[in-house]
């Protein structure tokens, strides 16, 4: 299992190879490389757009999560499903309708454009990511510790801060680290949004320019940003509290904060997140089939339903592949953790926090050189599907083996089970969940998925993310031709995303 392990995470790590490795890089080339002006200018875009959505998804998420979970919101059910649907919706589809708002709204306007308008978007696109994993942490905490704060005199925000906070840094921590490097690889809502990055000259510089050597010296200053990511969350949380339990048997139900007069006002601020949050591309999806209805634009079925094909059979083949490379390394994790369990698992965070460009043009030079027969075949995509969703497929099989005491291996173990048996019949079953929620956000991410598909995808063949970008450059928006693509995007994110909700939602269960 440890071989697998580490050639699964060497594997990973092929793009970071491809960046050391390749000729005519040495430390005076790089140097001058990225002695332009820019460099400065595009660092600093990338590390300002990394805090503020962080910080902006991490407040919104626990904000949410704590009104659903903590008070006496009302229909806390519903509001906790609504809160999570922006998930399904592609960061670069809702981006699409925002911009064919703005256009339609306030056409000489630029709000929408630079930080400020990447920060609002993304943060209704990505705060799920935060709100998901601290709901599913607060309900199931045990919130005797709550009522023991609270029978010695402390407020409920008191108690909240001191005792329930600390136990939530986990579940924190890693959903702002998905975000965090989510924002180190976005390409498409920030090219439509005109905001420079170090991923949007990169794919610039070697799709436009040509300039695979300039992309290349900027790719290895995105990498090194992802390390002192990876590095400062393993250092700042490796020690974060994990939930405990008071006294043994079932924990002690919470008891929901009241409200009183306030429940208007966070109806209305629940209300106007769920609204600009769906609300603005659910209008221009209107629009656009509105438009379609009135007989004034025509749908290209056959191409619709080619892309929509090729989009599930790409999901669902990531999907499997990256299940079968994640087990061995979360396997490891939960049953033998190690510093050198964590440099494997560190290792398959790498290739995630790149742009899918970098990706592509590493799995293009080994393709080239050693594994010619899988240039430019879907194969090829789908590896680089699988290493750049890794991670999270082993985010969410370690919650489902950690589900899976290790006595229960033992006990199987001492009835004469071999360590296959054991895990197919005892293990397995029980992760099963975790395992199928990681299947379900792999897919999900791989429906989404734009920079690689661009590059890596067979010739002539297209999904619902490269042909809703083939209806704009950058520049000119065709929302009606691209009205259909995004519309059958959406329905078939839906799935996952209602199952991660009943995954993640669902009442905790007792030890």
């Amino acid at each position: 299992m440890t071989l697998l392990a580490v050639a699964v995470a060497a594997v990973s790590l092929l793009p970071v190879a491809y960046l050391l490795i390749r000729e005519g890089m040495d430390l005076q080339r790089l140097q001058a490389l990225l002695s332009t002006p820019t460099t400065g200018e595009l660092v600093r875009n990338t590390a300002l757009l990394a805090l503020f959505v962080t910080l902006a998804c991490v407040v919104v998420g626990v904000a949410l999560a704590v009104l659903v979970t903590c008070t006496d919101f009302p229909a806390r059910r519903v509001w906790m499903v609504l809160f999570t649907l922006p998930l399904g919706v592609p960061a670069f589809v809702a981006t699409y309708t925002w911009v064919a708002a703005s256009y339609e709204w306030a056409p000489n306007s630029t709000f929408l454009y630079g930080l400020r308008g990447a920060v609002l978007v993304l943060t209704l696109s990505l705060y799920p990511y935060v709100y998901l994993p601290v709901v599913a942490a607060l309900r199931g905490l045990d919130a005797t510790q709550e009522g023991v704060a609270r029978a010695l005199g402390r407020g409920p925000a008191r108690t909240f801060f001191e005792v329930t906070l600390p136990q939530l840094r986990r579940a924190i921590s890693g959903g702002a680290l998905i975000v965090a490097l989510h924002m180190l690889a976005e390409y498409g809502a920030l090219e439509l949004l005109r905001y420079r990055t170090l991923t949007t000259a990169i794919v610039q510089r070697a799709t436009v320019l040509g300039s695979l050597e300039s992309a290349r010296a900027l790719s290895i200053v995105l990498t090194f940003a992802a390390l002192l990511l990876l590095a400062g969350d393993l250092l700042l949380f490796r020690n974060a509290a994990a939930p405990v339990r008071v006294g043994g048997g079932v924990g002690q139900i919470r008891t929901p904060w009241r409200l009183g007069p306030s429940a208007p006002l966070f109806l209305a601020l629940g209300a106007a997140i769920v609204g600009v949050a769906l609300g603005v591309p659910l209008y221009g999806m209107i629009r656009g089939i509105v438009v379609i209805a009135s007989g004034k634009s025509v749908i290209d079925g056959g191409a619709l339903v080619a892309a929509t094909a090729t989009t599930i059979e790409y999901a669902v083949a990531a999907a499997l592949l990256v299940t079968l490379a994640a087990l061995p390394i979360s396997l490891l994790m939960v049953r033998y953790p190690s510093r050198g369990v964590v440099a494997i698992e560190r290792a398959a965070w790498v290739a995630h926090s790149l742009p899918g460009v970098v990706v592509s043009l590493g799995l293009v030079f080994f393709a080239v050189r050693w594994l010619h027969p899988l240039y430019q075949t879907s194969a090829l995509l789908i590896i680089g599907y699988a290493m750049l969703y890794l991670p999270i497929a082993v985010g969410a099989q370690r919650v489902g083996i950690e589900q899976a005491s290790v006595n229960f291996d033992q006990i199987a173990r001492t009835l004469g089970r071999s360590p296959v048996a054991t895990f197919l019949s005892v293990t397995l079953p029980l992760a099963l969940p975790g395992i199928v929620a990681g299947i379900m956000l792999v897919g999900l991410n791989v429906a989404k998925e734009l920079t690689m598909t661009l590059l890596l995808r067979p010739t002539a063949i297209h999904t619902l993310a490269t042909k809703l970008w083939s209806t704009t450059n950058g520049e000119v928006l065709d929302f009606t031709a691209a009205a259909p693509y995004a519309i059958t995007m959406i329905v078939i994110t839906a799935a996952p995303t209602y199952l991660l909700i009943r995954t993640s939602l669902s009442p905790a269960k007792s030890a």
